[in-house]
């Protein structure tokens, strides 16, 4: 059933998970609704939206709909689920109003107010609208038509609940209450079966994803993180288990306050450091108080404190003979690492080394790197820090290798890897769900990385009674040096002209005349993920004979050639399927690839929050759906 009529549908023909489902979220609106007017109850009602938002998504998990046509349940499920939704609308309705044997408490904590209840779209800080494009509110994303089914619904209802305030403030038994709606949202989750779950899991991550792009203040991801205070968390996994890396565990200590249970609070702290490090001050405002607010369990002197000592580094080569496009290896106080360039830009007035400002630019970016794998993983390798060579004008990214790595082994790339024997389907379908999640993860915090292609993604092979393996399932991403926040213009750097990297780049960006943006990534991504489809590099796919001598003219026709010759397409299919096709040229295509206009703003909230959650459906998704190749 389409729409949201209900032809020829009396109330009573309303399946009863509806029913119930629509009674939860009326509860939650009711108490939100008074919750708004407390000035001391704001991390509450943000607590509120997450677990209601929680049981939108596993709603859209089984196909809940007026009727049970669509509903996917397993049989011996569906009365714990009805129990289970049942007793979280009676403790909504009865929260602060009745007793246990539902009557009317003495000295209520919740009152009704004199005007009817009705559900309210800016109230319920939906979708970031133009009505609340001014306001300070925690924004939350759109619901689809779910709830405009839940509102059709409760208006045919004889009777409506009035607004409720509070009578009195009791911060204990709210947060029980919350507590409480995490509990049942908890087993409403365990009682799904092992695939349905796993998708729930990573539905909420979008859900959490498009909850933090929508809210692009450092006041409003601070809120979003203090929420989480309130209640012990939820035992889902983090955004990516350390068990599903072997360079994961590389401090021994924890990420957030507890990362495998709170993914969203692990989220909104990168952000809100990503966004606090904009200032003209950098990496700097990132204080011990700021620490405090956003609960990171180190402190701003560790942040901050990542310049490193050229002393301290000792090379196999002379720094002087070093290349600036290769990886140079080496050692740092014992540490098997690597170290990669970034040449300092002159600036007026600073012809013969690097200004203050790009000093600056340099030091936030490291820090971040270094952020990355302590908050939320990136699979990024874990950086040390940064050092300036003086004498050749040029900053190096300190790297370390994963402790099962012997020291003389040098991190292998997917480029060399492209020149090997093609790796099984399934492997290759892997490597491509893996990378492209770790981008969504990479925008979902606002990060752009600038810089993708097959030569920065790296494998760490192990050896075998049978000779050297690569693990596909393993990949990190590296060549950070051209990456900065999506809304700091100011931080944009012309990557340096080499024909091998502008294939790989968006013909805009090599023009340089347009700001980077999240689709500029998208269609690097779409560039890798093509060589990952054929297993050759993206100057052999596109027959360029010597692309270390390719013309401008060529890498900047790529994009045009991908979008128009059906060959491309056509191998993709036969080879990989229509699925696979899908991904890859959503990716090259842009904004248009994911239901956008072409020149839409990326930097709006509500447009990027839909770019987020357009690759997510198109690309993620179907890339997961394909795991059991």
């Amino acid at each position: 059933m389409s729409g949201l009529e209900i032809p020829g549908l009396a109330i009573g023909g309303v399946s009863f998970f509806f029913q119930a489902f629509a009674g939860c979220i009326q509860g939650y609106e009711l108490i939100a609704d008074a919750c708004r007017l407390e000035k001391t109850y704001q991390n509450l009602l943000i607590k509120f939206k997450i677990e209601e938002h929680r049981l939108f998504d596993w709603a859209r998990s089984i196909g809940l709909d007026y009727t049970d046509e669509t509903l996917v349940l397993n049989h011996m499920s569906k009365n714990l689920i009805m129990g289970i939704l049942e007793q979280q609308q009676k403790l909504l309705f009865s929260f602060g109003r009745l007793d246990k044997k539902y009557a009317k408490l003495a000295s209520p904590l919740l009152v009704e107010r004199h005007e009817p209840f009705v559900f309210d779209a800016e109230r319920q800080l939906e979708n970031g609208n133009q009505a609340q494009a001014g306001s300070n509110a925690i924004r939350f994303p759109q619901t689809d038509d779910l709830l405009q089914k839940v509102r059709k619904f409760t208006e045919q209802l004889k009777t409506a609940p009035r607004r409720l305030k509070w009578a009195s403030l009791d911060k204990e038994k709210a947060e029980g209450l919350v507590a409480d709606l995490v509990h049942f949202n908890d087993k409403l989750h365990e009682a799904l079966d092992k695939a349905q779950r796993d998708s729930l899991r990573e539905e909420q991550i979008r859900t959490q994803y498009q909850i933090v792009l929508l809210n692009r203040t450092v006041e409003n991801l601070v809120q979003i993180v203090q929420s989480h205070r309130i209640t012990a968390p939820s035992p889902y996994p983090a955004l990516l288990d350390r068990a599903d890396s072997e360079y994961g565990m590389v401090t021994g200590r924890p990420i957030a306050r507890d990362p495998h249970t709170q993914p969203l609070a692990a989220l909104a702290q990168f952000a809100a450091v990503n966004l606090q490090s904009e200032s003209s001050n950098g990496i700097r405002d990132v204080t011990a108080s700021f620490a405090e607010r956003i609960d990171l369990n180190h402190s701003a002197d560790e942040i901050q404190n990542i310049q490193i000592e050229l002393a301290d580094i000792r090379t196999s080569d002379n720094l002087e003979d070093v290349d600036e496009a290769d990886r140079t290896e080496g050692t740092y106080r014992d540490r098997s690492v690597w170290i990669e360039w970034k040449v300092a830009e002159p600036s007026p007035g600073h012809l013969n080394g690097a200004s203050g400002i790009v000093h600056e630019r340099i030091k936030t970016l490291a820090a971040l790197l270094k952020e990355m794998n302590k908050i939320v993983q990136f699979r990024a390798p874990e950086c040390l820090g940064y050092f300036y060579d003086d004498e050749q004008g040029r900053y190096g990214f300190v790297f370390a290798k994963p402790d099962f790595v012997p020291a003389d082994e040098s991190p292998t790339t997917l480029r060399s890897l492209l020149d090997t024997d093609m790796p099984p389907l399934t492997d290759r379908i892997t490597l491509m769900r893996l990378l492209c999640e770790t981008v969504e993860r990479l925008h979902a915090v606002d990060w752009l990385h600038k810089g993708l292609r097959s030569s920065n993604i790296l494998f760490f092979q192990s050896q075998t009674p049978t000779g050297t393996t690569t693990n596909y399932a393993d990949p990190y991403i590296s060549g950070f040096e051209y990456s900065r926040p999506a809304m700091r213009d100011d931080m944009t750097q012309r990557p340096s002209d080499d024909p091998a990297a502008d294939i790989y780049r968006h013909p805009s960006t090599q023009s340089g005349n347009h700001s980077f943006r999240k689709s500029f990534d998208l269609y690097s991504l779409g560039v890798v993920l093509l060589e990952i489809a054929y297993w050759q590099p993206i100057d052999h796919v596109l027959g360029i004979p010597d692309i270390h001598r390719a013309k401008p003219k060529e890498t900047h026709g790529a994009r045009t050639m991908l979008l128009i010759d059906t060959r491309f397409r056509k191998y993709v299919t036969g080879h990989l399927g229509l699925a696979v096709q899908s991904v890859i040229w959503s990716c090259l295509q842009g904004p248009e690839g994911f239901g956008l206009e072409g020149d839409c703003d990326e930097k709006d909230a509500w447009v990027g929050a839909k770019l987020q959650w357009a690759f997510g459906e198109r690309v993620v998704k179907r890339l997961a759906h394909m795991r059991g190749l």
